[in-house]
Parts: C-alpha cells; sequence; structure tokens
C-alpha cells in the first residue's frame, strides 16, 4: 500500500508528517529524517502527525525500542504524536507505553494536534 511521508521545521519544533500503512520499515525512514532535521536546526522538539490506513503490526511496534536505543532516540527528544485514524490509535498507545515502560519516551499520544501542539511548547 501507499506510505507518505514529509519532515519540516517549523519555527518552533520539528513536524513529522506520515500518511499511509505503517511498518517498522516505514518508521526507521521516517526517524532518520526527523534526527536530520533536528541536528540540523538543534531543534528536539517533535510534532508527529501521522494517519494510518491500518494500525502498525504488534511486532513492528515491539521494535520501536531497537529503533530508540540504534538511533540514541533520548530523552533530551521531546515527542508529542497525533494518530488521526482514530481505529488505529491502539497500536501507536501501545508503541507509547512500551517506550514509556523503556524509560525511553519523553512524549506523549494526543487525540488533537492544537492539544500536541499545547504540550511540545509549555516549557
Amino acid at each position: 500500500m501507499r506510505y507518505e511521508m514529509s519532515v519540516s521545521f517549523t519555527g518552533d519544533y520539528v513536524e513529522a508528517c506520515s500518511i499511509g500503512d505503517k511498518s517498522y520499515q516505514s518508521a526507521v525512514t521516517l526517524w532518520k529524517e526527523i534526527l536530520e532535521v533536528c541536528d540540523k536546526y538543534n531543534c528536539y522538539r517533535v510534532l508527529g502527525i501521522g494517519e494510518s490506513t491500518t494500525g502498525m503490526p504488534i511486532m513492528d511496534a515491539m521494535h520501536h525500542e531497537k529503533l530508540f536505543r540504534d538511533f540514541a532516540i533520548t530523552r533530551k527528544y521531546k515527542i508529542a504524536w497525533v494518530e488521526l485514524n482514530q481505529e488505529a490509535v491502539g497500536s501507536i498507545k501501545f508503541l507509547e507505553t512500551v517506550l514509556l515502560n523503556r524509560g525511553l519516551l519523553n512524549g506523549m499520544l494526543f487525540s488533537t494536534v492544537e492539544e500536541a501542539q499545547r504540550w511540545l511548547l509549555d516549557d
């Protein structure tokens, strides 16, 4: 199926948008781009906006621990994620729980972009 992504610096945070079928491999590609933009602009606030056609497979979500460790995505990154497809929220929530339980995530899952932006920009 289709998958599209874009990553850009807004001046306040790095915005990553991904639309389509999610997988571990698509996450690797997305996070490589996010990290390049974060480093380029010395900005470690990330707003992710996803619209999955289906939820991420559970095993792909479990592998995010390895992705975060391999890419050195530490708690210095403040990550706010919004999943626009309510039917896919469960797999993203599972991913959030795994990363929080491993102490790898300074972030949260949100239901709206506005809510995520407020949290992300709140110091």
